[in-house]
Formats: structure tokens, sequence, C-alpha cells
């Protein structure tokens, strides 16, 4: 039996207008990063862009266990808060979308009924970071931190910051928010739904 040699078939180029897309498309994703400024190996972050996403009570993991001093150096321990909803958002003074959130999160520490607390990531200063709550007026505490303790929210910690956590009563991750929080009334609204839902 003769065997016909089989011919190889070359994959189909993509057009030049397909080749521009994806060249454009690589750019723009290189471009959403927030990009650490000096001290931490100058690593590129993909930024979310404020999905929510609600755990329901019954999938909620053990209570998170941070603590840790304040930019202030005063003690912080989210086992202190609980009984109360918490905000824990994760911001780096060197991260300009955590910039951009951080008078909507002012606003809504004042208007949500939930106790706020910040937490550093990844740090240059904390001397740059304590420069941002004062121009934006933050007075709830933030954590010192360089970036590991992050690891304590486990399958939730966040690849990049902003990050903002909603805990429970239990001091479980209840709601996590990706990105940048674009409104104080979403933010309110989470923060009622996991009151409805804290079991």
């Amino acid at each position: 039996m003769t065997r016909t040699p089989s011919r190889r078939v070359a994959p189909p180029r993509p057009s030049p207008l397909l080749s521009g897309l994806l060249v454009v498309l690589a750019l723009a994703g290189s471009l959403s990063g927030c990009s650490s400024l000096g001290g931490t190996d100058e690593a590129n972050f993909v930024v979310g862009d404020g999905t929510v996403v609600q755990i329901p009570a019954e999938e909620r993991t053990d209570p998170i266990e941070i603590a840790g001093p304040s930019l202030e150096d005063e003690p912080i321990d989210l086992a202190d808060l609980r009984g109360e909803v918490v905000v824990l958002n994760i911001w780096g003074s060197w991260c300009n979308p955590c910039l951009a959130e951080a008078p909507i999160l002012k606003e809504a520490s004042e208007q949500v009924d939930a106790s706020f607390v910040g937490m550093s990531f990844r740090e240059t200063s904390f001397e740059n970071a304590l420069a941002v709550e004062r121009r934006f007026g933050i007075e709830y505490p933030t954590i010192a931190d360089t970036g590991p303790g992050v690891l304590a929210l486990g399958r939730y910690a966040p690849r990049s910051p902003p990050s903002t956590y909603v805990l429970d009563t239990r001091g479980r991750v209840a709601a996590v928010i990706s990105g940048a929080i674009t409104s104080a009334g979403t933010l309110e609204d989470v923060v009622e739904d996991v009151k409805a839902d804290d079991g």
C-alpha cells in the first residue's frame, strides 16, 4: 500500500489590520498596570476593573488575622473589630488608581456604617503614605505594612492595589472589590448586602 505524503499547511497569517490591533491591545495592557516607583523591583501590576465579588455566608473562610502598627505607630488589630463590618482597603502611595479612589473612600468612610482600615502594599515610604492621608483628609488608620501582611487574606490576597475587602462581623472575607472603587454608593450597597447576609 502506497502512502501519500502528507502536505504541511502553513497556518493562516493574520491580516495587517488584525496584527495592528493586537499590538495596540498589548500596549494598552502594559500601560494599565500600577507601576511601583523604586524599592519594589520595578514590578508592574495589573489593576482590577472594580468588579465586586460577594461570598455567601456559608462559603466564607476563617476570620482574617491582621495586626500591626499604624502609619502613626499606633497598634491596630482587626480582631478588636469583631462584631462590626470592616472595610479593609489595600493601597500604596505610589499607585495612581489608589490615589484616584482616595477621595471616594474618604466620602464612604463618613457615610457607610462600617469600620474602615487601610493597609499599605509594597510601600516605598511611610512618609509618602502619611502625606497621601493628609492630602485627602483620611482619618481612618492604615496598617504600615510593606506587603507580606496581605498573605493573611489567603486565597483572596491581592495581586496589586487597590483592592478592598468587606469583612463580616466574624472577621471573614464577605466581599472583594478588585480595582478602584468608583463611588461611595457602590461600597455602601456592598456593606448593606454583607450585613443582610451575615451568618
